[in-house]
């Protein structure tokens, strides 16, 4: 951080403005990367007082519902400031008069202004100037609150050039307000659609449940089963969609752990039953992965481990190995059953479950093994992911 004397470092006033313009570009710079709106906010405080050589600088919001602003960022003040002290909005507050009207306030002489009152916040700091800007979003849209930089120096005035430094900085951090508000309204609309399509899911899979109460006939009761589970996994993907680490994206491990819960209860599987475990590597653990992949996932787990049950036995295991943060890996499903003869092509087999998993596992393999032991287990490749996701 720079010192306060930066108006007479280095070259004194033009020294001054080019550093203010590099603070801006850097902001700027900060601002595409899309951090959070609070650290944001933190960092405009940080470079607004830097800019002007100060160490005193805050972020007020406009509340409406209070009549007031709010310090939600800032720097050189309390540690039970921020996000607690309030001001007026009325025109005797210095913040309160460029809320109102939109114009930059200067008053280099808060001790002896007429026009405003000096708030005990900034009595109690020794804050003798103090300069204000609006914080504007897009066009038609209530501004967001005020920028403001304050000074216990008297001896230098803040001056218009200074305005516009803090003004320019101001609108970086309206336009940054307007793209995370545009986000989060996304996000809103990201959420609903997956609540509705998870709902519908539900439904459907209700509706097959009742169907089963009319059909006697053992096969066709089969494929109803089967084609619930499968329902069940994709809306079980849904529902974490708008739960999970961020919108769009499912952790791999809880959504597996829920999933083979759910594939117990489906299943029938309970005490004294045929267990039904889980292992995940490391990796496994950590894994993020988008919508799209973990329904990938889900459904070739739950068409495994119910192939498992329905000629398997004994216990069934499930074990994800991921080999990369690209989803590269392998996912073993294994039983204490023989498993089909040696030789057996289950990509040309003709049951729909086999003809599922090799349209999901396209770029992937899966092949059939029968280890030492008397067990059996297929082991599904998966494809690695069109790109990395985000963890």
């Amino acid at each position: 951080m720079m010192s306060a004397g930066i108006r007479t470092e280095g070259g004194g006033e033009l020294y001054t403005r080019l550093r203010q313009q590099q603070l801006i570009s850097a902001f700027g710079r900060e601002a595409l990367r899309g951090q959070g709106l609070k650290e944001l906010l933190q960092e405009a405080s940080r470079i607004a007082a830097e800019g002007l050589g100060t160490s005193l600088a805050k972020v007020l919001q406009h509340i409406p519902a209070e009549g007031a602003l709010k310090i939600v960022a800032g720097v050189g003040w309390r540690s039970d400031v921020i996000g607690v002290v309030r001001f007026g909005t009325d025109l005797e507050s210095p913040a309160g008069f460029a809320l109102r009207t939109g114009a930059p306030v200067i008053s280099n002489h808060l001790g002896g202004e007429g026009r405003f009152r000096t708030p005990r916040l900034m009595v109690e700091h020794g804050v003798r100037r103090a300069v204000n800007v609006l914080i504007r979003g897009e066009a038609g849209a209530p501004p967001f609150g005020v920028l403001e930089v304050d000074s216990r120096d008297p001896s230098e005035d803040f001056s218009e050039s200074d305005v516009d430094f803090l003004q320019a900085l101001a609108n970086v951090v309206g336009l940054a307000i307007d793209r995370d508000r545009d986000r989060r309204d996304r996000d809103l609309l990201t959420r609903e659609a997956h609540h509705r399509v998870k709902n519908s899911l539900q439904i459907a899979q209700t509706l097959l449940r009742l169907q089963l109460r009319e059909v006697e006939d053992p096969e066709a009761r089969l494929q109803l089963e089967q084609a619930a589970r499968r329902i069940m996994t994709i809306g079980a993907v849904h529902e974490r969609l708008f739960s999970g680490p961020a919108i769009g994206q499912v952790s791999v491990g809880t959504y597996l752990r829920g999933l083979v819960e759910d594939l117990r209860n489906s299943l029938g599987v309970g005490e004294g039953g045929r267990p039904l475990e889980l292992e995940l590597t490391a990796l496994g653990e950590m894994a993020v992965w988008d919508g799209d992949r973990v329904t990938t996932l889900g459904l070739v787990v739950t068409e495994l481990v119910t192939n498992a049950f329905k000629y398997g036995r004994g216990g069934v295991l499930i074990r994800l190995d991921i080999a990369a943060l690209d989803g590269t890996g392998t996912l073993v499903v294994e039983d204490g059953g023989e498993g089909p003869p040696e030789g057996y092509d289950q990509v040309r087999g003709r049951g729909l479950g086999m003809r599922i998993l090799a349209t999901l596992l396209r770029g992937g393999a899966l092949v059939p093994e029968w280890p030492d032991g008397g067990r059996f287990r297929f082991v599904a490749t998966l494809p690695p992911a069109v790109s990395a996701p985000s963890s």
